[in-house]
């Protein structure tokens, strides 16, 4: 099924002020490789002031977060399958093979907590994650499984992606970001979220 259409254009070429310029440059620095092959950061740059501030969160929670990295691309998979963020998991699922994960792990996301591919702290991890989503809360049981495996400060990071990726979800899909072709084509692989 074909993306819509966006309901806001990425920036084009004449349109880039300095600020925005100096914002590509810094995402430049930060390891992107080339900014006009990302559809979403040339759609954020329509408003420079609100994603400048927003992507150096955002590289925290994918740079320098204490969550390990397996974990947190499990919780984001399963954020952008449960809130239906086709962008979002086509290119986690690139970032997710590019970190070492599985097709198995991908197809496993899909499924959430039932699956049997899981171990017991990606289980928890799975479980927090679809909590936080539903209820905006963790019971104790839940912050106590989570303990077992993680430290404060990994359970906060984890928090804080599952909201993040939330919000993200919600803002790909209401502006109708498309997919490069690249995303596509994975999606095509491992399925898509309706």
């Amino acid at each position: 099924m074909p993306d819509p259409a966006p309901r806001i254009p990425q920036i084009s070429e004449a349109e880039r002020t300095d600020e925005v310029r100096a914002m590509f440059a810094a995402i430049m620095g930060a390891g992107t490789d080339n900014v006009d092959d990302h559809y979403v950061l040339k759609t954020f740059a329509q408003h420079p002031a609100l994603t400048r501030p927003f992507l150096a969160f955002n590289l925290h929670l994918l740079t320098t977060s204490t969550l390990p990295v397996r974990l947190r691309q499990i919780a984001i998979l399963r954020v952008a399958w449960v809130k239906r963020a086709r962008y979002m998991w086509a290119s986690h699922i690139r970032m997710s093979l590019r970190l070492g994960l599985t097709a198995d792990d991908v197809h496993a996301a899909k499924q959430g907590e039932a699956a049997a591919h899981w171990g017991t702290a990606e289980r928890h991890i799975i479980h927090a994650t679809e909590q936080l989503m539903t209820q905006s809360d963790l019971d104790d049981q839940t912050w106590d499984s989570l303990g077992a495996h993680l430290g404060r400060q990994q359970i906060m990071d984890l928090i804080f992606t599952v909201g993040a990726y939330a919000l993200i979800a919600m803002a790909f899909n209401a502006m109708r970001i498309q997919r490069e072709p690249e995303l596509i084509a994975l999606a095509e692989q491992y399925g898509s979220p309706a």
